[in-house]
């Protein structure tokens, strides 16, 4: 392969894994990778070592060394990058020419919107709610597992196994999820307070399709979790008044679980996104990190 003067490198990471894609200037995809997970508020080091593999994978798909990176440019979308100075770290430990850090939400939104207006809402591991109107944003959520992410993989996950220990505490009855949940921990409460303490988000969210499940079979258990979830969704979107928003989409793995369980009026305003995170990314690297652009600043949303 002719090596173009300059390559863009786009990433989408979280709790669960990242994704990497190898574009030219054009925005035109050369390769792709994927990793483990890149949440940098959860484990710093853990999430550079899973980008940084992503992306080397990438550039060998496409024929390329992944030491020309210091020739090129990059945009990485990152849950947690709005954590104190972690955004800057992770830009000063990846060696590109010119590189941008932001959180997951910046272009998980402009992938869904591009240059249009609506609300979004993401729901994978973690959670955040976005509408866009008048070229500005407002933001609810996106501020971790440990004081928010509602109604993501990991919220979900976390509700059930406390769900699991008020039923055996006799605060509500055991349903069969609660059962093989308890049976899967050895029948101990201890087990499973000890793997929630020192599970990361990823590894708690995995029970999330396994509540969607229960819920359809009719587990009340898990209805009571699903439904607390369509609520909190449902207020926050309330908040940013998305049903003036003209449009409104839902993005991240948990999406379609929950767009059937949305009130009607918010049923009739889902639209299918106009990109994907990494087509965000991409298209933030051409706008601002491309040669004879001039670089962003430090936006942390």
């Amino acid at each position: 392969m002719v090596q173009n003067s300059e390559y863009i490198i786009a990433v989408d990471g979280g709790g669960t894994g990242c994704r990497v894609r190898l574009a030219e200037r054009s925005g035109r995809e050369l390769a792709s990778a994927v990793g483990g997970p890149a949440n940098v508020s959860t484990d710093f080091d853990a999430a550079r070592e899973s980008v940084l593999a992503a992306i080397s994978q990438a550039y060998r798909a496409a024929g390329l060394a992944p030491e020309r990176r210091r020739h090129d440019i990059a945009w990485l979308g990152l849950a947690g990058a709005g954590v104190g100075d972690l955004a800057r770290r992770m830009e000063q430990a990846l060696g590109f020419a010119r590189i941008r850090v932001t959180t997951d939400c910046v272009t998980a939104v402009e992938g869904a919107l591009g240059c249009g207006e609506g609300a979004v809402a993401l729901l994978g591991t973690g959670s955040f709610f976005v509408r866009r109107q008048g070229g500005r944003d407002q933001r609810i959520g996106g501020w971790g597992y440990q004081l928010g992410d509602e109604a993501g993989g990991a919220w979900l996950g976390r509700e059930l196994l406390r769900s699991v220990l008020h039923a055996f505490d006799g605060l509500c009855e055991h349903s069969a999820l609660s059962r093989e949940i308890l049976a899967e921990h050895g029948n101990s409460p201890g087990e499973i307070v000890r793997f929630a303490q020192h599970a990361r988000p990823g590894e708690i969210a995995r029970l999330a399709p396994r509540i969607a499940a229960a819920r359809s079979q009719g587990d009340p258990l898990a209805q009571r979790i699903m439904t607390r979830a369509v609520g909190l969704i449902c207020d926050r979107l309330e908040v940013l008044g998305a049903q003036d928003a003209g449009a409104l989409y839902l993005l991240g793995g948990l999406a379609p679980v929950y767009a059937p369980l949305l009130p009607e009026p918010l049923r009739r305003l889902l639209r299918p996104p106009r990109g994907s995170a990494l087509d965000g990314a991409v298209a933030l690297a051409i706008r601002h990190l491309a040669e004879g652009k001039k670089e962003a600043g430090h936006e942390r949303a």
